[in-house]
């Protein structure tokens, strides 16, 4: 924990990998704290895709305002940068000392705390260029190709996520410099007057693991096909939400590309293999304090609120 002065505004910063209780842990300090919770988590941003993301219910979000949830169109762009801006204005102008950062887009979270250090223009001959070898060659040469030039910016997404393998190319190609690199530059816009502390449940993976299986069973269960027909019906499918893990397989399963079964099956290996993903971003994060119940981590974040 970092030392707080009494002037300093105060961020419990909950995290951790998908499928382990986050949100609502995050609604129980929420009661206990005077707080305002801001959402880090990529998928939220977007309107109308609900239950494929998990996103809480508009009843629990009507009863607990939940800051940077439904606030772009599927075909609006939104990126770190934004979500960076948005974070820190929403901390600036409330009148409470409190607020609770949940979500497991670690890209959001190292924005909003330490910032980013430059932003890079999209420059449109040279996406132009990308997204013909894109059309020409496909997703998975594309991420090949990331790989040999930033492996460890490869690593950070998803192999499938064609808008940040786009993006963080184009970077290349335009700074001469790695993603990684970039996000490991000193910044100059690191959060002011604002104390801070990360904090997760540590759940073994095994246990992750049933979880996302039983997630995913009951996103089939609260409907998923069904909305995922009605985006395709209003959306052009190559937006980037269609692309996210449970949307990109129904709509598989949608063209008669495989069955339902297969469908699922695959959207509970992708989320196990971005739950690994979020584990090796985490395991180099020092700073997030670990608990094995939950109980202990609520009591120690409302002593730090209260402090």
């Amino acid at each position: 924990m970092k030392n707080s002065e009494n002037n300093k505004k105060k961020l419990i910063v909950l995290t951790g990998t998908t499928c382990t209780g986050k949100s609502l842990t995050a609604l129980n300090l929420h009661d206990l704290i005077p707080s305002e919770i801001i959402s880090a988590d990529s998928m939220l941003v977007y309107r109308y895709f609900n239950i494929g993301t998990a996103k809480p219910t508009k009843k629990t979000l009507s009863k607990t305002k939940h800051h940077l949830v439904d606030i772009v169109d599927p075909d609006d762009e939104f990126d770190a940068w934004k979500f960076m801006e948005l974070s820190r204005a929403v901390i600036d102008e409330s009148n409470l000392n409190n607020f609770i950062v949940v979500g497991g887009t670690q890209l959001y979270i190292k924005s909003l705390i330490e910032g980013l250090t430059f932003d890079i223009s999209k420059n449109v001959d040279v996406r132009r260029s990308i997204l013909s070898d894109l059309e020409s060659y496909g997703t998975v040469y594309m991420y090949s190709k990331l790989k040999e030039v930033d492996p460890e910016g490869a690593a950070m997404i998803s192999s499938n996520d064609k808008q940040r393998i786009v993006r963080y190319l184009e970077i290349n190609s335009i700074t001469g410099q790695r993603v990684s690199q970039v996000f490991k530059m000193k910044s100059n816009q690191k959060i002011q007057n604002v104390d801070y502390i990360k904090v997760g449940l540590s759940i073994d993976r095994e246990s992750v693991n049933t979880m996302i299986n039983k997630r995913v069973d009951q996103m089939i269960t609260d409907g998923l096909v069904e909305e995922v027909v009605e985006l395709k019906r209003r959306y052009n499918t190559n937006i980037r939400p269609f692309n996210s893990i449970g949307y990109k397989e129904i709509s598989l399963y949608l063209n008669s590309e495989m069955s339902l079964e297969q469908a699922v099956e695959l959207i509970k290996i992708r989320t196990r293999q971005f739950a690994k993903r979020q584990r090796t971003w985490l395991r180099k994060d020092k700073e997030v304090k670990w608990f094995n119940q939950v109980e202990d981590l609520i009591n120690f974040c409302t002593n730090y609120a209260f402090s």
